[in-house]
């Protein structure tokens, strides 16, 4: 029994070591400055924007960068669904970027998938499915929830209502 144990512990660790430069890779190209611009502009410039015409409903100048970044949310969903690289630490350290970036692209993933239909490709649905997947992954395990799950992380105590000079205290507190 004591073997056994001793195996799964060695094969966790050995698993743990092999996982661990993929997931630093992959935060490291997530934070880039590319993928921080590519970000920005499905946030802030086609969020609103009528994308159900697919690709084409983005702008030119920024259709690669677009698709960057969905190829690279598609990239890591694969890697989860796959169980290579473990939800939590993703959910913990994009997840939030995840969720936001999808809501505004899901429509020109439906397109996509249409016109792909249309066009009799072998399997549509494929495009962009593992983001996708990942996107209802990490409303499972929210962002904030993963990282309050996690071994080492700092959970703060309740906010203290600080009393301030002159008032009753009713109302004021710490932020």
């Amino acid at each position: 029994m004591a073997t056994v144990i001793a195996s799964l512990r060695q094969l966790r660790l050995a698993r743990h070591a092999n996982t661990l430069p993929a997931v630093v890779d992959l935060f490291q190209e997530h934070r880039g400055a590319e993928l921080a611009r590519a970000r920005h502009i499905v946030v802030n410039e086609l969020a609103g924007r009528d994308l159900s015409e697919g690709l084409s409903a983005v702008p030119e100048k920024h259709r690669q960068l677009v698709l960057d970044l969905c190829w690279f949310y598609d990239n890591i969903g694969a890697l989860v669904a796959h169980g290579v690289v473990p939800l939590a630490p993703v959910s913990g350290y994009l997840g939030g970027s995840v969720i936001e970036t999808w809501k505004v692209v899901e429509p020109m993933a439906t397109a996509e998938r249409g016109k792909r239909r249309q066009l009799g490709f072998r399997d549509p649905e494929r495009w962009q499915a593992y983001y996708e997947n990942l996107y209802h992954l990490v409303l499972q395990a929210p962002p904030d929830e993963a990282r309050l799950d996690a071994e080492k992380w700092h959970r703060p105590r309740a906010r203290r209502r600080l009393r301030l000079p002159g008032s009753s205290g009713a109302g004021s507190s710490a932020r």
